[in-house]
């Protein structure tokens, strides 16, 4: 066989065109998940008085962040241990930037339905 024979790289374009098929059929698949995601959301804001989520969202930040502050003043080692960790992200803030957002990225994998 030459390189003019056109069926000398078949098997391979074959499998490329299946590889570029089943990936536009996923985008597909994702995009109308992205969709009815979107729509959900739409419904279940619209449901809602903005200005009661939002009261209640900032509430339950607040206790959140009221209790940690209490845990950590209660509590010596926590607060040898947050201490610790401030001085850590301060001398090597990049890798913490970039602990953070691997953490944020694992935990988001496994949170995945």
């Amino acid at each position: 066989m030459t390189s003019d024979d056109p069926h000398s790289d078949g098997g391979a374009e074959t499998a490329q065109n299946r590889a570029l098929r089943q990936g536009g059929e996923m985008l597909s698949a994702a995009s109308k998940q992205a969709q009815e995601a979107m729509d959900g959301a739409k419904d279940l804001v619209s449901g809602a008085n903005l200005d009661d989520v939002r009261a209640r969202a900032t509430e339950a930040a607040t206790n959140l962040y009221q209790g940690g502050r209490d845990l950590l003043a209660s509590n010596e080692d926590l607060s040898n241990a947050a201490a610790s960790l401030g001085s850590a992200v301060r001398k090597n803030p990049l890798a913490a930037v970039g602990i953070a957002f691997s953490a944020g990225l694992l935990l988001a994998l496994l949170t995945r339905g």
